[in-house]
């Protein structure tokens, strides 16, 4: 099984939709995973990447001679090493912060994935891939995102790392209203422009009702988006909206809403934090439907109880529990948050916890 989300910056939906294979993949042969840190305020030029690669693989081969196993599996971690090398060897990382290798080639395994969060520089071995890192260095969210103005609108969608146009949904809407305003026409005007925004606004909750887009955020000009927002938009929509951006609708490019939104993104991350955060130490108050500390987190989890699992990659969990508890929770389909704002609130839980869904 051989494929690579690293030529471009990966979008993380692809990734999120890879998680739950790579969590149960077994292949019979040992698993090299490889994490590197491309942080561009360090590793900003090709010769300060090219030493870190050097030192990732001079690393990666240290372990496979230390790794106890088997002469199949000795040959096929060594020619998982010289994968990773052939493959940096042609690797330009443009946007991306980091890199995950997962390599078994006994067993036709040799996936990359470009990350938009630097991970820690990393190298495991073991009957899976480690997929704990990689999850602490993704944003899994796939969110709506609309610019509108008077005249135009835009349907993306993505996060963080990749925002991509809904194409067929911009030609929906777009152009429908390109009359000229005069101030004889005002009213006729203001007409045609509230209708504009309904009809963007029954485009908006035919999309979130396919139940791919987990928020919505609106962007444009401050009066339009405001209107939109409070005269306009159905209470559904309302809901689900996360913010509002700034942007310039018919003719900014998809990486500069990217840029424009990640403020949105950003603050919608912490304040979900904060609340899984606070709904644990209350549930851990009352001494139910919340557990804490890596031990009691594994054994709800065998019991397929968890709701969100809750880690700091950073922790000095032992590696190995924290990683089957990862594998575990992405299995059952429940939510993983490595947390990235709000770290040290669960340093009195153990780095480790969970919401349970009963």
């Amino acid at each position: 099984m051989e494929s690579s989300a690293a030529g471009q910056l990966a979008n993380d939906t692809v990734i999120a939709e890879n998680l739950r294979r790579l969590a149960a993949l077994r292949p019979g042969v040992p698993v090299l995973s490889l994490y590197l840190d491309l942080d561009p305020s360090e590793f900003g030029t090709q010769p300060a990447r090219a030493s870190a690669y050097t030192s990732l693989l001079d690393e990666a081969a240290k372990h496979v001679e230390a790794h106890d196993a088997d002469h199949d599996g000795r040959r096929s971690l060594r020619e998982g090493v010289e994968r990773a090398r052939s493959f940096l060897d042609d690797y330009r990382p443009e946007a991306a912060h980091g890199i995950a290798i997962f390599a078994a080639p006994a067993a036709d395994l040799f996936e990359t994935y470009s990350l938009p969060r630097a991970p820690r520089t990393n190298v495991v071995i073991d009957a899976s891939p480690a997929i704990a890192p990689m999850i602490a260095a993704i944003d899994t969210r796939d969110w709506l995102i609309v610019a509108v103005d008077a005249k135009h609108v835009r349907f993306l969608h993505g996060n963080t790392a990749h925002v991509e146009e809904l194409e067929h949904d911009r030609a929906h809407i777009a152009g429908q209203h390109e009359r000229q305003s005069t101030s004889d026409h005002q009213r006729w005007v203001e007409h045609h422009i509230d209708q504009h925004l309904r009809d963007a606004a029954a485009e908006i909750d035919r999309l979130l009702a396919t139940g791919r887009h987990d928020r919505l955020v609106i962007g444009g000009p401050a009066e339009i988006a405001t209107r939109f927002e409070q005269r306009i938009l159905s209470n559904p929509a309302r809901q689900k909206l996360a913010g509002r951006f700034d942007v310039e609708v018919p003719d900014t490019i998809a990486d500069d809403i990217r840029t424009a939104v990640a403020g949105c993104f950003e603050d919608d991350e912490r304040r979900h934090e904060r609340a899984v955060l606070d709904r644990l130490a209350e549930r851990l108050g009352r001494g139910e439907r919340a557990v804490a500390g890596i031990a009691d987190v594994l054994a709800m989890l065998e019991q397929a109880r968890v709701e969100t699992l809750l880690y700091d990659d950073r922790a000095q969990t032992p590696p190995e529990a924290l990683e089957q508890a990862v594998e575990d929770a992405v299995t059952q389909s429940a939510e993983v948050l490595a947390l990235r704002h709000h770290r040290d609130a669960l340093q009195e839980h153990g780095d480790v916890a969970a919401v349970l869904r009963f």
